[in-house]
């Protein structure tokens, strides 16, 4: 994890009458909003698109979203929780770097709303705006923390795009499988014509047949090529298929395996707990303590006072409360815990413990 700045919607990176920097990011700028220099749009489709960083956000979330006392209860609508509130916000700042905080109403009485970070904007003022289909756009009262982000003053980034590479392959190698039984579940043939010079019609229809077919990479795998030879009046027409490769399908099982493990060591995320274990770890009783308490360390208490620190400045009272793994004897002790807070899902937990009784 990146360290990690609160920075209220009103306030300016730079701050006092001497200082002498730029505070413009004018090649992000567009219809008077900065926007982020990564697309928002695709954090939340790679979120959709692999089950282990899903995973690795949402019990992050989870994890931060814990608490021993807040007054944020004082300002939710009605039939909002605090923990689920907090999830929202959490969520979105695992996936986006940043989230955002509407507020409605007069100082001595307001509400506050989760504003979904793929709508939010800042322009150069810091200043929140919801964005809408077709540019439609709305100023906002807010609040806006994020990650530290080496590259934005404006936004913060997430801990992962080092591995959005890793998440797009896998992503892809699954269509590719996928399109091995869409397309017939048979190796990519080619359509040969020898001794045979089709016609214009027909190569026209061969041109339109390869843009249609193979403009769409992974998309039009394991899909048949149409290829013909000179004509000779001596031998007869004939028309075969040849095989143009001998890949394996189905072979990306080292491939996903590698992607996988470089996924969640980018979110930081003990693999006991998005359910991995290996031969090496089977027998002891309190590795996943031993994972999740330097998980803690590293990860959740360090960002658990950053947003402590965000509602202290917004002058909401909030202390988050990370899980103290000195009170589980055991792996299943701490599984048990981790179900009863909310933390993982049941589910889940008999995958982590690779059984399936009753938690």
């Amino acid at each position: 994890m990146g360290n990690n700045e609160y920075v209220p919607a009103h306030e300016v990176v730079a701050k006092g009458v001497d200082t002498k920097q730029y505070l413009d990011e004018t090649d992000y700028l567009h219809d008077g909003l900065v926007q982020p220099f990564f697309s928002f749009d695709e954090m939340l489709f790679f979120y959709y698109s692999n089950v282990y960083h899903r995973r690795c956000l949402s019990i992050k979330a989870r994890m931060l979203s814990q608490f021993k006392e807040s007054d944020l209860k004082k300002h939710l609508p009605a039939g909002m929780g605090v923990r689920r509130f907090l999830n929202a916000l959490n969520l979105d700042l695992g996936i986006y770097g940043n989230y955002f905080i509407e507020q409605a109403g007069v100082p001595s009485n307001y509400s506050l709303f989760h504003l979904p970070a793929f709508q939010a904007r800042l322009n150069t003022k810091r200043e929140i705006y919801q964005v809408q289909r077709w540019n439609k756009k709305q100023k906002l009262e807010g609040f806006h923390m994020s990650t530290h982000s080496p590259r934005s003053r404006f936004y913060g980034e997430p801990d992962y795009l080092a591995v959005l590479k890793q998440i797009s392959v896998t992503a892809k190698a699954d269509t590719y499988n996928e399109k091995f039984f869409d397309n017939g579940g048979r190796p990519d043939l080619a359509l040969i014509f020898e001794n045979a010079i089709p016609s214009k019609e027909v190569r026209q229809s061969f041109m339109t047949f390869f843009k249609d077919n193979f403009g769409g990479g992974v998309e039009n795998v394991h899909k048949a090529l149409m290829l013909w030879t000179g004509k000779d009046p001596e031998n007869k027409s004939h028309i075969k298929f040849e095989k143009l490769s001998e890949i394996t399908d189905l072979s990306f099982k080292d491939l996903k395996y590698i992607n996988r493990d470089e996924i969640i060591t980018a979110h930081g995320t003990p693999p006991r707990l998005v359910g991995i274990v290996t031969s090496g770890q089977l027998g002891s009783s309190r590795e996943l303590i031993d994972q999740l308490h330097a998980y803690n360390e590293m990860e959740i208490k360090p960002q658990q006072t950053l947003i402590d620190e965000f509602f202290d400045s917004i002058d909401i009272k909030h202390e988050s409360k990370p899980i103290d793994v000195t009170n589980f004897k055991d792996d299943s002790d701490l599984i048990t815990g981790l179900v009863q807070a909310g933390i993982i899902e049941v589910q889940e937990a008999r995958e982590i413990l690779q059984w399936s009784k009753n938690i």
